[in-house]
């Protein structure tokens, strides 16, 4: 598959956008596709197969010709900003000239009507033909700064396509024609005085320049909203700097991010833009990553971690290998996957292409139509040509050809800046209409990153179960054995040396340490029987926290209880673990998957608006439950592979419209198989590139946004088309006169002209109203999933242990400077929180204040609010 882009010359309105469409299509084979936006004036081809660069230069000569034929120029590059900013400097200056002379035409036309004063040399019947010739010569400039009009609008009338150029073509030039023909009529009217005042009266040449220029007007206002509503484009594509510090060979030079290729050393200082994506070799620091994912909080960056293009480093120095350059960049995609998704249409585009294709011609059928009646019915030509120029102008479909492109760019652009990527403007659309929302669990609801949360001792000091554990555990690269090692590390315990490691897949890991085997994992199947039918009780008291690991410690000398720990674990959806020595039990580690914080608040959004939210996953029927129960979800299916996703997937779609959550490779088909497919940003590639919709940051409320967005765009949408057909179907009845008999209403071409470009600025204006659809912006922070009742209630202690020691928590009461919404409340709510040894926060906006209970001092609460972008008031 290949992708080829062209800039089109010409386009003005949707039907120009449906022949240029026909034109293109006409030179492809079967398996292409082709799609032109009006708004960037553009034309994407996807070929089926790659093509070398000799057929490529045949193809664009045959599209070249084709689209030539149609009435338009197939230009070899899209527009860029610079030739844009350079073409509308020229359509400003062309516009200020045309108007200067359209005033001065309209003095000497209509000044004689409301008393102006006159040259004496154009006065009087004698002075007619002057006066007339004068029309003419101040008419001819506008007509020729605007002759692109006649130029498009001509050609296309010629090869049976007319469009929006062609009305006004036929609606000004009628008008000039009628009044060149009036200038010989006075001429032959040999002093005739009644003949000579009647033809004065119809030169119509400040029709036709009245219509150019205020046309003229109209394409200037709306090329300034699409400039607008395209901001999101524009503003990433200046995210890359133009040079970037290399490292080769031991030195350093500034080197052209061109020139930048996969492997090359590149050192980034504090303030620096990230040229290209790549992994940190060296350093440490703090990332701004909002261009991409909308995060506000800086992220930290060290040793082994992964970093992309268009972030800002903040704090710190990194050097970085660059992974990923040029096209390939995070922000290249991101680019390219916008512009492809402008340019896309959505279903009720095809309805408003489909609509304008056959318009103009009905509309200049209606002005035949309507000369010929007022002729039958009044034979007054002047009359009858009055109210047929009128017709063609006040119909031109600008509105309508706008009412929904500007919407969705709009749409989509507002997004991207909250970390939304629709892939399609169909996606955006069909997005509203989805009734059921099924997650996956890891990694979606869930943050997918194992964590040690409870540990059961049996005659053993937790501490030196837990070292003894991560002693093995180190020697392994399961999920679950990283999770024992990351909390012995937190709580910063010494661990001894192990020896003989073996491992056994889907079994566990065992080796020697200290002399004594030391086996973790899965329990024997004697074991696993024994808890067959067993209830689970009531976690115990006697708990305590491991360093800053804050791990739930549970001493037991009784290993008859060993039972009823294990089930106990199991039910409130932890995975259970058996640590043994020789042979021995001597303990059991729950560990637990955090459920995302923003989790809850967001199925609890998609259920008010109607939803049905179920739960897909591959883990086991308890923890399913228990997931599905504390985020309030509707249902659930658990133990499914891949395959069982994807028939879920399906049979719900059969029912009604779906969408799919998920981050996963074992999501992908589901993600295909639904209406609309949802990936988590922080997933895999194979997720993201299966979706229609990519929410490039980690929080779920992504999803409600998205769908927020959707249901705005698709009424703003639907709100154009009917003020656009609205609007013609009350205007071309009154410019046709039918009005006339009753209250002898007849509008003039040149009212006509500034109706039609008005509609068209309103519903450009009414499409940006979709900047302020207000979203969220996504969020990192999670919240654990509950250990159990008695862990809850130790919680909301004011006690922290820590191996032995206490320490207290006080509760401050902070003034906060600056807050302004309730997005404000949840920046300084999670950067509050963020700071370990909080355990509660209340923030209120109306108060200005924060609540705090930490055992942190006030000094590192104040630091994390100004972090954020708040005062404290002392």
């Amino acid at each position: 598959m290949q992708r080829l882009q062209y800039g089109i010359g010409g386009m003005s309105c949707a039907a120009c956008v449906s022949h240029v469409e026909k034109a293109v299509k006409s030179v492809l084979g079967d398996g292409d596709s082709v799609s032109v936006s009006l708004l960037t004036n553009t034309v994407s081809v996807i070929l089926s197969e790659d093509i070398g660069d000799r057929e490529k230069e045949i193809l664009e000569a045959r599209l070249s010709s084709a689209v030539h034929a149609a009435g338009y120029r197939l230009l070899t590059s899209p527009p860029t900003k610079d030739s844009g900013e350079r073409e509308m400097k020229k359509r400003i200056v062309k516009w200020i000239v045309s108007a200067a002379f359209t005033l001065i035409l309209m003095y000497f036309s209509m000044g004689p009507m409301i008393s102006l004063p006159q040259p004496s040399f154009l006065v009087g019947t004698e002075n007619a033909l002057y006066l007339a010739l004068v029309q003419l010569a101040l008419t001819l400039p506008v007509i020729v700064l605007n002759f692109k009009f006649f130029r498009g609008g001509i050609l296309s009338l010629f090869h049976l396509s007319p469009n929006m150029d062609t009305l006004i073509a036929v609606g000004s030039g009628a008008s000039l024609i009628y009044g060149i023909v009036a200038i010989f009529m006075i001429a032959a009217a040999n002093g005739n005085a009644e003949v000579i005042h009647s033809w004065v009266h119809d030169l119509y040449f400040e029709s036709a320049a009245m219509i150019l220029t205020l046309v003229s007007l109209g394409k200037l206002l709306e090329s300034r909203a699409k400039d607008r509503a395209a901001d999101a484009v524009k503003s990433l594509s200046k995210l890359s700097p133009k040079f970037a510090t290399v490292q080769r060979d031991g030195k350093e030079s500034l080197v052209p991010i061109e020139e930048i290729v996969i492997g090359d050393l590149i050192l980034i200082r504090t303030g620096d833009l990230l040229p290209v994506d790549g992994e940190v070799v060296k350093g440490e620091g703090s990332v701004d990553e909002s261009a991409l994912t909308g995060e506000s909080m800086p992220v930290d960056k060290s040793l082994g971690d992964r970093v992309s293009a268009a972030c800002v480093l903040t704090s710190g120095s990194l050097l970085i290998r660059a992974t990923h350059v040029g096209e390939d960049t995070s922000l290249s995609r991101l680019v390219r996957l916008l512009e492809d998704a402008a340019s896309s249409k959505a279903p009720i585009a095809r309805i408003a292409d489909r609509v304008s294709g056959i318009f103009v011609p009905f509309v200049m059928g209606i002005s035949l139509l309507t000369f010929v009646l007022w002729m039958i019915f009044s034979g007054r030509p002047e009359a009858a040509f009055r109210s047929a120029i009128a017709v063609l102008v006040i119909s031109c479909p600008c509105a309508l050809g706008l009412a929904t492109p500007t919407a969705i760019t709009v749409g989509i652009g507002r997004g991207a800046k909250f970390g939304i990527l629709f892939r399609s403007a169909e996606a955006l659309e069909k997005l509203c209409s989805v009734k059921t929302v099924q997650f996956d669990k890891t990694g979606t609801v869930t943050e997918g990153k194992p964590t040690l949360s409870d540990i059961y001792a049996y005659g053993i000091d937790p501490k030196e179960l837990l070292a003894t554990a991560a002693a093995v555990e180190r020697l392994s690269s399961h999920p679950l054995a990283l999770a024992v090692c990351g909390a012995a590390e937190e709580a910063s315990i010494e661990l001894p040396e192990a020896a003989e490691f073996q491992a056994s897949v889907g079994v566990g890991a065992q080796a020697l340490v200290n002399g004594h085997t030391v086996c973790i994992g899965k329990p024997s199947a004697e074991f696993r029987a024994r808890l067959q039918g067993l209830d689970a009780c009531e976690l115990r008291e006697g708990k305590e926290t491991l360093g800053g690991a804050a791990l739930t410690v549970y001493r037991q000398a009784e290993e008859e209880q060993i039972l009823c720990d294990f089930a106990s674990l199991e039910s409130i959806g932890k995975t259970a673990v058996l640590v043994s020595i020789d042979t021995k039990p001597v303990g059991v580690f729950g560990i637990s998957d955090r459920i995302r914080e923003d989790s809850v608040i967001a199925v609890e959004a998609l259920k008010n608006d109607g939803m049905r939210c179920l739960m897909l996953t591959g883990d086991n029927e308890r923890t399913a439950a228990y997931v599905a129960e504390k985020v309030n979800l509707d249902g659930f299916h658990a133990s499914l592979l891949p395959e069982d996703k994807e028939r879920e997937v399906r049979r719900h779609s059969e029912q009604a419209p779906t969408a799919m959550i998920g981050d996963g490779i074992n999501d992908a088909p589901a993600l295909v198989r639904a209406d609309i497919g949802i990936a988590i940003g922080a997933g895999t590639e194979i997720a993201i590139d299966s979706a229609d919709v990519v929410l490039s940051g980690n929080s779920l409320m992504g999803v409600a946004d998205a769908y927020r967005l959707s249901r705005a765009t698709l009424r703003i949408i639907k709100q154009n088309l009917f003020w656009a057909l609205f609007y013609n179907a009350i205007c071309i009845p009154v410019a046709a006169g039918l009005f006339y008999p009753l209250f002898g209403w007849q509008l003039s071409p040149m009212l006509a002209s500034a109706a039609m470009s008005f509609s068209s600025v309103c519903v450009v204006t009414n499409a940006l109203r979709l900047r302020k659809v207000p979203l969220h912006a996504p969020t990192k922070n999670s919240c654990p999933i509950p250990n159990s009742q008695s862990n809850q209630n130790n919680q909301k202690g004011d006690d922290t242990m820590l191996f032995g020691k206490k320490a207290k928590a006080e509760t401050y009461v902070i003034s906060v400077e600056g807050m302004m919404c309730p997005r404000c409340v949840a920046h300084v709510t999670d950067a509050l929180k963020a700071v370990s040894g909080v355990s509660d926060v209340q923030v209120s906006l109306e108060e200005k204040t924060a609540t705090v209970t930490a055992t942190s001092p006030r000094a590192k609460l104040v630091e994390a609010i100004v972090k954020a972008g708040y005062e404290v008031k002392e």
